[in-house]
């Protein structure tokens, strides 16, 4: 990734050893948040209310121009919501239902 430009040099830091007893919530985590982003049709929007622990990774993705990372706030809200009619609904119903019946 240096090679890359994705990390600076002087962004290097030392990291504590892999313990799978104390990090198993992480990996817990990076499970779920691997399942979101690959299983996402259109938009990921993820919500933190503090930088502190996810500033690198939103960095990293930011030099990469896969997100954007913006404040909550009205114009923010306005682009989250999608239309939808009843056709959609009723769409989406029949959807669902063929696809439980094939399961069960």
């Amino acid at each position: 990734m240096k090679d890359r430009d994705i990390i600076s040099h002087s962004e290097e830091i030392s990291h504590p050893g892999f313990d799978r007893s104390k990090h198993y919530l992480l990996c817990s985590e990076l499970k779920q948040l691997y399942v979101a982003i690959t299983r996402t049709r259109q938009r990921l929007w993820i919500c933190e209310n503090t930088e502190d622990y996810c500033r690198p990774m939103f960095d990293y993705w930011k030099k990469l121009c896969l997100v954007e990372v913006r404040l909550l706030d009205s114009s923010l809200i306005q682009a989250m919501q999608t239309g939808s009619s009843s056709d959609d609904w009723r769409l989406r119903g029949t959807k669902f239902s063929l696809f439980f019946i094939v399961i069960q």
